[in-house]
């Protein structure tokens, strides 16, 4: 049985880094003005897979420290373990080379 890892104030090790910050702050406020907004049906299916998830804590993902959500509303949000995809949005492609929160995949 796998172990969901908390964040403990104080603890470099487990601390999410500068960088998942920001991330998840963009992903916020994307999902606030509705930048790349997913479709309502995507919204609650992400929803319910989140819920279900043994990494998701008190509206939290523990794998990548993303709000729920907010990282739900995101068209090009990926789940970080695979549960959902980037979806793509009329007008808009989401780009490969992206992985969980945006950030960059090696090639």
């Amino acid at each position: 049985m796998s172990e969901t890892i908390k964040w403990k104030r104080g603890d470099p090790e487990s601390a999410p880094s500068v960088g998942d910050l920001v991330r998840g702050a963009v992903g916020i406020a994307k999902a606030a003005v509705g930048v790349d907004r997913a479709p309502e049906e995507t919204i609650t299916a992400r929803w319910e897979s989140c819920l279900s998830c043994e990494h998701h804590d008190r509206g939290r993902c523990m794998k990548c420290g993303c709000f729920t959500a907010g990282k739900i509303r995101v068209a090009s949000s990926v789940c970080p373990v695979d549960r959902w995809l980037a979806v793509t949005v009329e007008g808009s492609e989401p780009s490969p080379k992206r992985g969980c929160c945006g950030r960059r995949k090696a090639d």
